[in-house]
């Protein structure tokens, strides 16, 4: 038997597709597919992807076809588990959001923050969200406790080395909590998590 990378849980992935979610609910990015050579694509990145910051926001303005798009760079952190039980994970998300737009900026943060600050309940929507979504890639395997925004001390200065440039970024950290399901269904075959 081999084993099945879908089944142990990437929770950025969750997270980040409820945000596109809402932000496109809010018009502030088009919803479409999610990949960089369709419009409408992802506006999420990871920190890892190799290229400039600026080069790879104009290549968003070129695939969109939109003047300022919104641009968010994320990165993963994983800290302390909020208990011994090694099922249950803490970890954190730093969103560096860009555009060119300062309203368009500011609303982004506003939409991010209003939709995941809200502790348990924005667990249950992004719970919800999730399951009416699964499909093979993405198998709706972990269940999230609780969700909460705070600002980074950083930003201010990020936003001063920023304004030599012309791109507005602001930067905000969301952490949650969640656990990985035992066994999830992909195609209706049954998977048990190696690591349990």
């Amino acid at each position: 038997m081999t084993n099945n990378i879908k089944i142990t849980g990437f929770a950025p992935t969750y997270i980040n597709n409820y945000v596109n979610k809402q932000l496109s609910d809010f018009g502030l990015i088009s919803s479409g597919p999610t990949l960089p050579n369709q419009a409408g694509f992802n506006p999420m990145v990871p920190a890892q992807y190799p290229t400039n910051i600026e080069d790879l926001y104009n290549d968003t303005i070129q695939i969109q076809q939109v003047d300022s798009p919104i641009l968010i760079v994320y990165d993963r952190m994983m800290r302390f588990r909020p208990s011994s039980f090694y099922r249950r994970k803490r970890e954190q998300l730093i969103y560096f959001v860009y555009s060119s737009d300062i309203e368009k900026l500011i609303n982004t943060i506003r939409v991010i923050s209003d939709a995941l600050d809200r502790e348990d309940s924005a667990a249950q929507d992004i719970n919800a969200y999730t399951a009416s979504q699964a499909t093979t890639s993405n198998s709706a395997n972990i269940f999230f406790h609780n969700v909460r925004v705070y600002q980074a001390d950083e930003s201010r200065d990020v936003a001063e080395l920023a304004s030599a440039r012309t791109l507005f970024v602001n930067k905000i950290i969301v952490e949650y909590d969640y656990h990985t399901n035992d066994t999830i269904t992909i195609s209706g075959t049954s998977y048990t998590n190696i690591y349990t």
